[in-house]
């Protein structure tokens, strides 16, 4: 397929200095694609990276193009892409990690930890963070870092499959099993995907804590709601446990305070799964944890998860629908960004349309 020389995308100039700008569309190395972009949402981890709380990690410098919840459609193959199945027309959702393939992380299936992170040179690719994202009308990537998607999936609705993907990775790693109750500390986009995921996977009781808007979202998909700004959120979980506390528990929300509520809410032997980062480090009742035996899990991204993502949308486990709140153009970025950051009229998780909306 001819692909035309230029294409729009948006384009990270420095801290919170971004603009749509005609840049070139790239061409695929031996084991990559392009892609023409459907729908690319804004990740909580965006805005981070726009405002500059990641100085020369995400970027590693400027201009940059962002974005990394995507899918579209394979319009170009290199060579070996190609032997290895992928052709033009392939619908696909993506993921930001791209192991190098070749070092001891990676040969564990953990490329989520790749040895060789950051280094490009070495094959190891961030889509999104350090590598050029998916804000743009054509996307390059490897093939390791893509999953074909189902003609009865929208292309939206698969853009969704990283983070839900992501949700899936932490739940899993509670160690959760059928009728457990769970915790879930946060009900930004990654707590309620986490609602959802623990419901699927046959959840007992799904404690959520949280305020606001949010809050009401994930009592509406099935949790039992906790406000933390009307009373403690650890006696509260405490009376609804008859003192023992949830075996499972989820820290979504990134704050120090949070995290403690996590090591206290988890019962003797409980574990918990951390997928949120603070800006500073949380104090750790350590005593609690060691004679307790309450195990602290860190979760980086969603290594070997995102088939299984799919696997529970298109077999109708997971409705993402209550989640895809907003649409714009990418040339309405800004105001798509304002919407999500403000949380206006509900947003949840907002797309936008590099091609257009359709």
């Amino acid at each position: 397929m001819s692909l035309p020389l230029k294409m729009d995308a948006l384009v990270l100039k420095g801290v919170r200095d971004f603009v749509i700008e005609t840049v070139p569309v790239p061409q695929p190395d031996a084991d990559e694609v392009i892609c023409k972009v459907d729908t690319t949402y804004i990740c909580g981890t965006d805005p981070h990276i726009i405002n500059g709380d990641f100085p020369g990690f995400w970027p590693t410098g400027f201009p940059f193009v962002p974005g990394h919840e995507w899918a579209g459609t394979v319009v170009q193959t290199g060579p070996k892409a190609a032997n290895l199945g992928w052709k033009e027309g392939d619908r696909v959702c993506g993921i930001s990690h791209c192991g190098c393939g070749y070092c001891s992380m990676c040969m564990k299936g953990r490329y989520n930890l790749c040895l060789n992170y950051g280094r490009e040179e070495r094959g190891h690719r961030q889509y999104g963070h350090y590598t050029p994202g998916a804000y743009a009308q054509y996307m390059r990537t490897s093939v390791k870092s893509i999953y074909r998607v189902p003609d009865s999936m929208s292309l939206e609705t698969a853009a969704c499959v990283d983070p839900l993907s992501i949700a899936l990775y932490t739940v899993k790693r509670s160690r959760m099993q059928p009728g457990d109750d769970i915790l879930i500390l946060g009900t930004g986009p990654q707590g309620l995907m986490a609602v959802l995921v623990a419901k699927a996977l046959g959840a007992g009781r799904i404690l959520a804590a949280g305020s606001g808007e949010r809050l009401k979202r994930a009592e509406e998909l099935g949790a039992i709601p906790i406000n933390y700004k009307e009373g403690d959120v650890v006696e509260k979980v405490k009376a609804l446990t008859n003192g023992l506390g949830v075996p499972a528990v989820l820290e979504c929300a990134g704050t120090p305070e949070s995290f403690t509520q996590a090591c206290y809410a988890a019962s003797k032997g409980g574990v918990i799964s951390v997928i949120g980062i603070p800006h500073s480090n949380p104090s750790i009742p350590l005593k609690r944890i060691v004679l307790d035996e309450v195990e602290i899990i860190g979760d980086r991204a969603n290594p070997n998860t995102a088939q299984e993502a799919i696997g529970l949308l298109i077999n109708n486990r997971i409705d993402l629908k209550p989640l895809q709140t907003h649409r714009f153009p990418l040339k309405e970025f800004a105001t798509a960004l304002d919407t999500f950051e403000k949380r206006k009229d509900g947003a949840i998780k907002v797309a936008t349309k590099p091609n257009g909306m359709n």
